[in-house]
């Protein structure tokens, strides 16, 4: 009986973002660069994407101002094949995902520049399709219809002020300013009565404003080695606000199904934040030319995206006569997501002095555990190993161009929740791969 409330947490799902390369669902990188570094960077700063990766940076790279165009494609499915249902896969094969950056001298030591960055995004549309038998409690093994639809985005505008101390150490800090979007649809409906029915329909988008902070240093300890550090502070959203009519969420209230909620005409509001985070990074040059790096990030997604409440009014429904017999003010979401671990490791080396190969590797633990599949049907952000190559040309003193290719191996997870006394047998499956082009202009030689 324990799936009931998770249905209503399945019904509202949707935090992140199109369905990208990704930590969770955070970007494992930004741009060309630090995708072929396997996101390895903390320590490591190249281009303008170290004011979210690490502001410091500013402070030890060219000024310069960079462009990003990565050609982002996702292939992801839901299944209930394992109930006596259907599997689909749907949404975009395509998304663009944009960067742009700059970085000037303010003195001869302090630095002033920033950028806008897609930081995170998902996405899916599939199919209306058969799911699971939501009657079998009372013998009806029919099953239910599910039409499952979502779409989700994160910008970040990241002025950042750097000082470098010396040739050895870099401290920065920059004003996150932020933006997210959020639109889902997940209903179940009896198909020989779709008066019957449970889920959400909050498909005209809600957005938000939010804001943190990134603080940054790095510290070169000779002419081989260096270390960087980095500490995000959790992105404050204000409330994202959904037009709704009546109906237009439909679920159990509790597990005995003898009460439903169900919303009315009005405005409601949900609260979405994105999570802190730290990174520790190593770079190394053994050899002239050549490069090592090495970085662990943590995520802290179980504080943020735990459980979430949709706020407003909902009638509390009895079933058996289908009148109100009360009222509630918010629904919980109870997405159940664990903190991310990630190990990323990458290697550059300078071909010659207008040629730079890369390569990186980027490993992080799903935040979806297998109980918690059935929550995350439109929500499949599992994906844990990533593979990426790269290349980048100078072209005179003043112009770089790059490619970047990136692999997110399939990664599929498959549900063991219980749903009223049997295996839901629900499975979620991910991959990805994307192609980015990159340009820059050295203005500072």
């Amino acid at each position: 009986m324990r799936i009931l409330p998770k249905l209503a947490a399945a019904a509202l799902l949707l935090c992140a973002a199109p369905a990208m390369a990704t930590n969770g669902h955070q970007l494992i990188g930004v741009g060309g660069y630090q995708n072929s570094m396997g996101g390895a960077t903390t320590a490591a700063p190249y281009d303008t994407t170290t004011a979210v990766s690490n502001p410091a940076g500013l402070a030890m790279i060219e000024q310069k101002a960079d462009f990003n165009f990565e050609a982002f494609m996702p292939k992801r499915s839901a299944d209930f094949t394992g109930a006596g249902g259907q599997a689909n896969e749907g949404g975009s094969p395509l998304y663009l995902v944009p960067a742009v950056g700059w970085t000037g001298e303010v003195t001869e030591d302090t630095y002033f520049g920033g950028g806008m960055f897609l930081i995170s995004g998902m996405g899916v549309d599939y199919d209306t399709i058969d799911s699971v038998p939501f009657g079998a409690q009372q013998g009806d093994m029919t099953p239910w219809k599910a039409n499952l639809y979502s779409q989700y985005q994160f910008w970040k505008l990241a002025p950042t002020l750097a000082h470098k101390y010396g040739d050895n150490l870099a401290v920065g800090v920059s004003l996150n300013i932020d933006y997210q979007q959020m639109a889902f649809k997940q209903i179940y409906f009896n198909p020989n009565n779709p008066a019957q029915y449970m889920g959400a329909d909050l498909s005209r988008a809600g957005g938000a404003m939010g804001y943190g902070a990134t603080i940054g240093g790095l510290y070169k300890v000779n002419e081989m080695f260096t270390v960087g550090a980095t500490y995000i502070t959790q992105q404050t959203f204000a409330d994202m606000e959904y037009r709704l009519s009546q109906g237009d969420v439909m679920m159990p209230a509790n597990a005995q199904m003898s009460q439903w909620l169900m919303s009315g005409n009005g405005t409601y509001k949900m609260g979405m934040h994105f999570p802190q985070q730290v990174a520790i990074g190593v770079a190394v040059v053994p050899m002239a030319g050549l490069k090592l790096t090495a970085d662990y990030k943590w995520i802290n997604f179980k504080s943020t995206h735990n459980s979430i409440d949709l706020k407003g009014n909902y009638a509390v429904v009895d079933p058996s006569t289908g009148q109100a017999v009360g009222s509630a003010s918010a629904m919980p979401m109870n997405f159940g997501w664990d903190d991310v671990n990630v190990i990323a490791v990458g290697v550059e080396y300078a071909v010659n002095p207008l040629l730079t190969m890369r390569a990186g590797y980027n490993h992080g633990n799903s935040p979806i555990k297998e109980e918690d599949v059935f929550n995350n049907m439109i929500f499949p952000a599992i994906v844990t190993d990533h593979m990426s190559v790269g290349a980048d040309f100078r072209m005179g003193h003043n112009w770089e161009a790059g490619l970047a290719y990136m692999k997110a191996f399939k990664k599929e997870i498959k549900g063991s929740g219980d749903m009223m006394g049997q295996t839901s047998g629900a499975l979620i499956s991910l991959e990805e791969n994307s192609f980015i082009v990159s340009i820059a202009y050295n203005y500072g030689k």
